[in-house]
């Protein structure tokens, strides 16, 4: 092919340069490159790879291509799935000094003549230049990874002995623009195409050099102000290379701070922060910091408030229409507004509703914001031990965001919303913090306007935020944030009030979720009341409503398979037929009395609820054994109860030989259960002398109230949850302290109508009451108060 002139098909290139010993991939594009290649495939396999100074195939003059071009040959192709193009691989034979272009057949055909790689005397001085330029390229990675491709990179490292073959493949490697590299690809010689190579790596690497020494310099020189202008400017003009609009995120951020209304100290915290942001790269780690930070600030509410709704009337119809009873949490919210209306100016309540799980406290929360027109957020703080769950975490922690308080106030979008704190008794605390200490600066009136979230790390108004919080008891509750709390204790439903809440809403309710409203349910009043006294035994409804939609479940069954009637009659043999057999029975009532056996009243986080204590009397030698899992303080009632009976035997009519020779073994039932408390001593006692004396209690009688040991009887707590419990089990006749006579005014008419009080002050009115002894010698009390036990008689029974 030596001095002869060719004519081959033209494959013009526009992004790159193709060199002799390079094999590389190429796609063939339909039409304008696979008319050639599939006329090169037909006329020998070879073409020329021919670089044109235009970057747009469809219209190429022909003095747009560079006088020399590669021989090519096709190693392999492959037609793609559309069937229009081809993925080729191509490998440079030789250099192709074009003299003539010509159009013909839809393509370019070239005149010219192939030149064979020169071997000449400065073959050896290009193998000596080759170690210099593979130890310039290694002494600056950067470069390499930069501005070659690594993998003819590593070819032309294996291709070292070979002059000609090295320079090509490392030209091919370079990312340079197009008539760089067609200028390497004109120099035939291969010691001065490697001379020409050698000379621009070492301008690139003379500029990686002097940005590495003009760093170093900057940072050893400027000071603090110069060093932040530098940096400023730099960034400017890396985002003005990138095409990144970082102006006007920024100052659409500036245009919001300045609109958003916040405090003083809040506005320049967030303009600081901005001021940092503006330096920093918007993709680096610290901008997506400092833009969440002031993000925050922007999302949280700092003016925008919902205007309180003062109709009195209104919201009580409101809170009546979800809530049935409850007066004393109604009352309270209705002389908020009253007051709220005579001046815009009152503090906003922190009010703590406490009460047995089922009594409607977060939905009674609910139904007052309805009520005042706030917006309702909600926090379950049941199980939370981390302080940071309350306050946030501070900002030097990865990852860090404010706490639930301040997620609430965003969530809410105002200032002024109702926020439910609930379950609060269940807070606890471990090596991370105390929540309920956290809790302490926003639960406070006088400190919750300058609230402070550890990750704000600024003051924030709670002031305006109207809190509640609920609890099934208070004695969990840390003594100094019990102090904020206003306690509204809700202490469970009477069977009338259960009654009523499920005939205006569960039913309702349940008939609507479960698509019964079409078949008309009609209920019978003794079918709810089968319900509540057979199936349910609590002091809220949840249990109520679950059965009332297990009973509309079995319909629905029905329903669906074509065997329910329009309307449906439900009667308590319905009730026994869909619900089963029932759970509970009215076991006083049923049950002789006993001895050694008294009933008790208790209170418990869930209601109150009915105590038997029993006493048996053994052979032995004078040991008392007690059962029933008792904490402490239930375990020296117990012992001040069997002290007082020792200590007045005679009084009380039991020889002093009955306690010799015998072992006293005092059982409370229900052993997996832990009780405690003083309350139970009153009956303790009644049960040593049952036991002692050999005569039954009577067991419809029940009965409360701490024991001294002398004898007196004092007041205890939880009053109306034991007379609730007490009604549910079928007791109408109480036994209690006579300083609680006051606690009945909290007791349902309903209730109070149907029981007989005895109020005693001393223990041998107790036992007189019951067994009728200890009238002639009764124990006397300090100052000579010994009056007998008054009874009051609300109605027979």
């Amino acid at each position: 092919m030596n001095n002869m002139t060719e004519r081959l098909p033209v494959l013009p290139l526009t992004d790159n340069v193709i060199f002799p010993e390079v094999e590389t991939d190429i796609t063939i594009s339909f039409p304008h490159l696979s008319i050639p290649f599939e006329f090169a495939l037909t006329h020998g396999g070879t073409m020329l790879a021919l670089a044109t100074r235009s970057s747009n195939l469809n219209n190429i003059a022909d003095g747009e291509f560079f006088s020399m071009g590669t021989l090519i040959r096709f190693q392999t192709f492959i037609t793609e799935k559309d069937g229009l193009n081809y993925l080729c691989t191509v490998r440079g034979i030789k250099r192709f000094d074009v003299r003539n272009i010509q159009r013909g057949k839809g393509m370019f055909f070239a005149e010219g003549e192939a030149l064979p790689a020169p071997r000449d005397e400065t073959d050896v001085f290009a193998l000596q230049q080759i170690p210099k330029i593979i130890q310039l390229i290694k002494k600056f990675p950067k470069l390499a990874k930069e501005k070659t491709d690594l993998k003819y990179l590593e070819r032309a490292r294996r291709l070292a002995d070979n002059p000609n073959a090295f320079a090509d493949t490392l030209a091919f490697s370079l990312k340079l623009p197009v008539t760089d590299k067609q200028a390497l690809l004109e120099i035939r010689s291969a010691y001065f195409r490697l001379q020409r190579l050698s000379e621009l790596l070492e301008k690139e690497s003379f500029v990686y050099r002097i940005e590495n020494d003009l760093d170093q310099k900057v940072r050893a020189s400027i000071d603090e102000n110069q060093k932040r202008y530098f940096l400023t400017e730099k960034m400017k003009a890396i985002r003005e290379e990138l095409g990144e609009d970082g102006a006007s995120e920024i100052g659409e951020m500036e245009e919001k701070i300045k609109n958003a209304g916040m405090s003083p100290e809040a506005e320049e915290k967030a303009k600081e922060e901005l001021k940092r942001l503006k330096m920093m790269a918007s993709a680096s780690a610290e901008a997506s910091v400092s833009r969440t930070y002031i993000q925050w600030l922007l999302d949280i509410p700092w003016k925008k408030s919902s205007r309180d709704r003062l109709d009195l009337t209104r919201a009580r119809a409101i809170m009546d229409r979800d809530h049935y009873a409850l007066a004393d949490c109604k009352d309270r919210v209705i002389e908020f507004l009253a007051v709220r209306k005579l001046t815009r100016k009152s503090k906003n309540p922190i009010l703590c509703f406490v009460g047995p799980p089922g009594v409607g406290k977060t939905s009674l929360a609910k139904a007052i914001a309805e009520a005042t027109g706030r917006k309702f957020v909600r926090m379950s703080l049941g199980g939370v031990r981390d302080e940071a769950e309350i306050r946030g975490h501070r900002r030097t922690y990865i990852g860090a965001i404010p706490g639930r308080i301040i997620h609430l106030m965003k969530k809410a979008g105002t200032v002024n919303p109702l926020m439910l704190l609930d379950e609060i008794d269940k807070l606890s605390s471990d090596f991370r913090g105390d929540p309920s200490s956290a809790l302490l600066e926003a639960l406070d009136p006088e400190q919750n306007a300058h609230f402070v979230d550890h990750y704000l790390d600024i003051d924030y108004d709670l002031s305006k935020v109207f809190f509640v919080v609920t609890a099934n008891i208070i004695d969990t509750i840390p003594a100094a944030l019990r102090d904020r709390l206003e306690i509204i204790r809700i202490p469970g439903y009477t069977f009338n009030e259960k009654l009523e809440i499920a005939k205006r809403h569960l039913i309702p309710k349940k008939v609507k979720e479960t698509g019964m409203k079409r078949f008309k349910p009609a209920f019978k009043t003794d079918a709810v009341e089968t319900i509540i006294e057979k199936y349910t035994r609590e002091a809220g409804v949840r249990n109520l409503e679950r059965n009332i939609e297990k009973l509309f479940r079995k319909f629905a069954v029905e329903a669906a398979a074509g065997k329910l009637n329009s309307p449906v009659p439900v009667t308590t043999s319905t009730i026994y037929e869909k619900l089963g057999i029932p759970r509970f029975r009215n076991q006083i009532a049923e049950e002789s009395p006993m001895v050694g056996v008294a009933t008790g009243l208790a209170w418990t986080p869930v209601g109150g609820d009915v105590l038997f204590i029993e006493v048996i009397t053994m052979p032995g030698n004078e040991k008392v054994e007690i059962t029933g899992q008792l904490g402490d303080v239930m375990k020296e009632s117990v012992r001040a109860a069997l002290s007082f009976i020792k200590a007045n035997h005679e009084q009380l009519g039991i020889p002093v030989e009955r306690f010799k020779d015998i072992d006293l073994h005092i059982h409370i039932p229900e052993g997996a259960i832990p009780k405690d408390g003083p309350s139970a001593g009153v009956t303790v006692a009644t049960s040593i002398f049952s036991a002692l004396s050999d005569r039954p209690v009577s067991n419809k009688i029940a009965m409360t109230g701490e024991i001294t040991l002398r004898g007196r009887v004092l007041a205890v707590g939880g009053i109306k949850e034991k007379l609730l419990a007490a009604h549910r089990a079928g007791i109408f006749e109480i036994i209690m302290p006579e300083e609680n006579e006051r606690d009945l005014k909290e007791i349902p008419e309903e209730i109070k109508n149907i029981m007989d009080f005895h109020f005693v002050r001393k223990m041998d009115e107790v036992l007189n009451i019951i067994f009728g002894v200890g009238e002639k010698k009764p124990v006397t009390l300090p100052s000579g108060k010994g009056k007998p036990a008054r009874t009051q008689k609300q109605k027979g029974n």
